[in-house]
């Protein structure tokens, strides 16, 4: 295949564009061809392998990564943390209805301020 009808995502002496090395080669119709030495699945493991090397090493993605585990940490903090206020409204309200008329208006009164987040 002429060079004006393939794709060149690499330079040519990467082991994906050299012709002598190349693991496969990418047609502009979309189709490819993997080189008959390398069996179809040790060639697609190559194939991404490089890729990851060559796109996954680059800094703004490793910044990505990171930024995605902070999101992932902060998502799990928050649900923790709804986990425990919706325990917390729980035990106010159990400790609300154990609440009697006996007990004095006064504690009754700043119970539902607390409660309420007035006190």
């Amino acid at each position: 295949m002429s060079e004006e009808t393939e794709i060149k995502l690499f330079p040519m002496n990467h082991p994906i564009s050299n012709p002598t090395t190349q693991i496969m080669r990418v047609d502009l119709d979309g189709g490819f061809t993997v080189n008959e030495s390398i069996p179809a699945t040790d060639a697609a493991k190559m194939v991404l392998g490089l890729m990851k090397q060559e796109w996954l090493a680059d800094a703004q993605c490793a910044k990505i990564r990171e930024l995605q585990s902070d999101v992932n940490e902060l998502k799990e903090l928050a649900e923790y943390l709804q986990d425990r206020i919706r325990k917390l409204k729980k035990a106010g309200d159990d400790f609300e209805s154990w609440l009697d008329r006996e007990t004095p208006l006064t504690i009754r009164v700043n119970w539902r301020e607390v409660k309420e987040g007035k006190l």
